[in-house]
């Protein structure tokens, strides 16, 4: 059945099918791996891969990096509190990255990865917000302590659920870790459940979840309530293996990879508020993956990634933005719910939260899909330099020509006096601007990224 719902993410017409060594278009012959179990609908899987290949890599640095930071703190001359601390978190900062290496070993992470220096300038272009850890604290909360939020958020899902799910086809877009959808196909028994998230860790422990396994991954809480709270090995598993019906992709849901039509349900949980395509876009889109009728099933806060403040939607304009995506007047339901209640941290919060369903009433038209420059597609054409890419480009010379001026033996002004002989800045500019950068620098320099 799953093929059958497939299509080409590349060329947006040809129908996927299985073969040996993952999913071939039949129209373009495009060909999509299967990584650790898990079809790579991406529309450019090679380019996906290299992402977050890097974002793996700068992340174990990290780990690896945090890791001989705390063991030299806990080496020096440091109260004897602070040193268990630091040795707790030592040892398990070090095993987590071996961990993380292990879960993710598809994305063949080489013993020789590039200096982390040259993964940072090459910073992958997913948002910050899809980085590995950005939702690393949900693994927990779906798969270990958090049955009282699982079972909270199913319930109020459920209440807006008006028809039986037994042998419909439901897709769960932007899945995470994968306990709802695991909820929702476990107790509803759905014909077939495909979740399709971006993000290969949350991937990779939903696969480990579902196939009825046992993973053992650190907690770090984000306020730890003990010194033996900073690092807390979490046993996650399922209360049991789901059968074949519950399937994982690796997709970007914004072009979900499959035919116009091809679910009865659409779930998006706390989706809306992280995507940075504008609402209206979305529920376009929602809309296309529906068959006649079907139902988008929303849950989750109702804010809006976007800065733009005309994007920005109350509920009254959702919910009519809902209706002239081709749907009906959607059933809502909103109740307080606990989140991130972990027994490891003071950190958690209860939070008012959304749900929706909202039944297909008729077709409307799907935003065109973006397409990247000819450039991008082609690697060996010749990349053109417009306006704003120059500029850039001479912003980012400068940058790279300050920092090589930090040799160790110049000061602030020395380093004025040679922007002011370069003419690149006037001389009652140049140490205030200097100052004010190498501030950033080393704010930036100090500073947490997920990866």
């Amino acid at each position: 059945m799953f093929d059958e719902l497939t299509w080409c993410p590349g060329c947006h017409r040809g129908v996927l099918r299985q073969g040996a060594a993952g999913y071939i278009c039949e129209r373009c012959s495009a060909g999509f791996p299967v990584l650790g179990g898990v079809p790579w609908l991406f529309r450019d899987p090679r380019g996906a891969t290299a992402e977050w290949r890097a974002r793996l890599g700068l992340l174990l640095a990290d780990l690896r990096a945090d890791a001989r930071a705390c063991e030299a703190g806990a080496t020096g001359a440091t109260p004897a509190l602070a040193r268990e601390r630091l040795d707790l978190l030592a040892g398990a900062l070090g095993d987590h990255a071996r961990r993380l290496a292990r879960l993710l070993e598809p994305l063949q992470i080489a013993a020789d990865i590039p200096a982390r220096e040259a993964l940072q300038a090459l910073r992958p272009s997913l948002p910050g917000s899809q980085g590995l850890t950005n939702y690393y604290a949900n693994i927990h909360r779906d798969w270990c302590w958090g049955e009282a939020e699982n079972t909270a958020t199913l319930a109020l899902l459920e209440s807006v659920l008006d028809a039986d799910l037994a042998g419909k086809r439901v897709a769960v877009l932007g899945s995470g870790a994968g306990r709802l959808a695991y909820d929702l196909h476990m107790k509803h028994a759905p014909a077939l459940t495909v979740a399709v998230d971006v993000n290969p860790l949350l991937l990779a422990v939903a696969r480990e979840m579902y196939a009825g396994r046992t993973l053992e991954l650190y907690e770090f809480a984000i306020a730890p309530r003990s010194i033996a709270d900073h690092a807390v090995l979490r046993r996650l598993h399922a209360p049991r293996a789901a059968d074949e019906r519950l399937l994982l992709v690796a997709a970007d849901a914004l072009h979900a990879p499959f035919t116009d039509g091809a679910f009865d349900v659409v779930v998006t949980p706390w989706f809306i508020d992280i995507v940075e395509a504008p609402f209206p876009a979305l529920a376009a889109r929602v809309n296309a993956l529906l068959a006649a009728d079907g139902k988008w099933l929303n849950l989750g806060s109702l804010s809006f990634a976007s800065a733009q403040r005309a994007l920005q939607f109350s509920l009254e304009e959702a919910l009519q933005l809902v209706e002239e995506a081709g749907f009906d007047p959607p059933r809502t339901r909103e109740l307080p719910l606990p989140y991130m209640h972990s027994p490891a941290s003071r950190h958690a919060r209860v939070e008012s939260t959304l749900a929706w369903s909202a039944r297909k009433r008729t077709d409307v038209p799907a935003p065109a899909a973006h397409e990247p420059p000819a450039w991008l597609v082609d690697v060996t054409q010749p990349v053109p330099l417009p306006a704003e890419l120059r500029s850039h480009a001479l912003a980012t010379r400068i940058h790279a020509f300050l920092m090589s001026l930090i040799d160790g033996e110049r000061s602030v002004a020395d380093i004025a006096r040679v922007l002011v002989e370069q003419k690149l800045m006037k001389p009652e500019d140049a140490t205030p601007a200097v100052r004010a950068f190498l501030q950033r620098m080393h704010e930036d320099a100090g500073r947490r990224t997920n990866f």
